[in-house]
């Protein structure tokens, strides 16, 4: 993908950001709303079960909720990218993969607001900025490649089987409870906490929590999940391009 393509990925991801908010009266703040009120839910529900000090518990909780909103939402968005663009790769010589990346990089966009409000509140009540918060970038760019390739995946087969989007809201409600979202690893058994540790989601959340605690992520959990990007993003591209011909008929 040439210059050209960036430009207009960055163009259709302005599109898609501004028809998300334009809409609303509040805009980007009722994106808050959610993670705020899972937290609230969570935190009232589980402080006590766990046994941990408030303050750590709720750093805990904010940030596997920001990580998994943002992947949950990107990937659910990213999956009707075709079909909402339908009229546009019809009309105009698009790669199919352009408008999955700009939705999937509208969400990621209010997902890093999302992520400097927590590092702003951090800093505020710490009263200190470490070395390790720069790990986010990396961990981030990451978790991004990997929702950009489950979203091409997705998007791909949207098209021709319509109970994806059904399928997939089913294994993502699954998905939160089987990924340490709100509780964590040790609370689990020896082989649990194994099986959850090969989700390369648990390794993106985790490790964010380790770099906001002060410390840097392991370095097998982060190549793990650099693996799964690659291969889930290199896959995505490789079916929509080897559908191509197929999804603008089926559009």
């Amino acid at each position: 993908m040439g210059r050209a393509g960036f430009i207009k990925i960055l163009a259709l991801t302005r599109v898609e950001w501004r028809l998300r908010q334009q809409s609303t009266f509040l805009g980007f703040f009722w994106t808050l709303l959610n993670p705020a009120l899972m937290f609230v839910v969570l935190y009232g529900l589980f402080i006590k079960w766990l046994g941990r000090a408030q303050s750590d518990y709720a750093v805990f909780l904010l940030v596997g909720i920001v990580e998994w909103n943002f992947f949950s939402t990107a990937t659910s968005h990213g999956l009707s990218a075709l079909l909402r663009r339908g009229p546009l790769l019809k009309n105009y010589p698009l790669a199919p993969e352009i408008p999955v990346f700009a939705s999937v990089l509208s969400i990621y966009f209010s997902h890093v607001l999302e992520l400097l409000a927590l590092i702003a509140m951090l800093s505020f009540f710490q009263g200190r900025v470490t070395v390790s918060w720069f790990w986010l970038i990396a961990i981030d760019g990451i978790y991004l490649a990997l929702a950009c390739g489950v979203s091409l995946l997705l998007a791909g087969l949207f098209v021709f089987y319509s109970d994806i989007e059904r399928m997939w809201g089913i294994l993502l409600t699954a998905g939160f409870f089987m990924t340490p979202v709100f509780y964590p690893l040790s609370v689990l058994t020896p082989d649990k906490s194994r099986l959850l540790n090969l989700s390369p989601l648990t390794a993106v959340i985790e490790s964010s929590r380790l770099a906001l605690s002060g410390a840097a992520p392991g370095g097998a959990a982060m190549g793990g999940a650099l693996l799964w990007a690659t291969t889930l993003l290199i896959s995505g591209l490789l079916f929509l391009r080897l559908k191509r011909a197929s999804i603008g008929d089926a559009l």
